[in-house]
């Protein structure tokens, strides 16, 4: 069978390389990582993924879920068969807000919060797919 294609977006680099090494043990997804949030659209078009999952930081530039949300919308208008979940921190109100709405709007398919678990996650994207 061959890996599904999943990109992370995502400011925390221990969290990206943590999903990474755990994929290799035999889950069918095949994981790329940019913790660069200015150049995801471009590694998006790059590597053609069939998920994207846009980590919303709790810090730095891209710490608004507005501004990840944005660069949600253009990998969808250039990629639009690909899936796209959130993930957030529960305790970010305001990012919370942001997900459930964008989830009503179908802007994104889903959205998950940083205390999930990485199995629950695996199982979310095979839904996904």
């Amino acid at each position: 069978m061959k890996k599904k294609n999943i990109l992370l977006i995502m400011h925390r680099k221990i969290l990206s390389d943590a999903l990474i090494e755990g994929a290799k043990d035999g889950v069918h997804f095949e994981f790329q990582a940019v913790q660069n949030y200015a150049s995801a659209l471009i590694t998006a078009e790059a590597c053609m993924p069939e998920i994207v999952i846009m980590e919303v930081p709790e810090s730095g530039n891209w710490r608004s879920a507005d501004k990840c949300l944005a660069i949600c919308d253009m990998i969808r208008k250039q990629i639009p068969g690909c899936k796209q979940v959130l993930l957030c921190s529960e305790s970010d109100a305001e990012a919370c807000r942001a997900a459930i709405r964008a989830k009503q709007e179908n802007r994104i398919d889903d959205f998950l919060y940083y205390d999930t678990s990485v199995k629950y996650l695996f199982s979310k994207l095979e839904s996904l797919i």
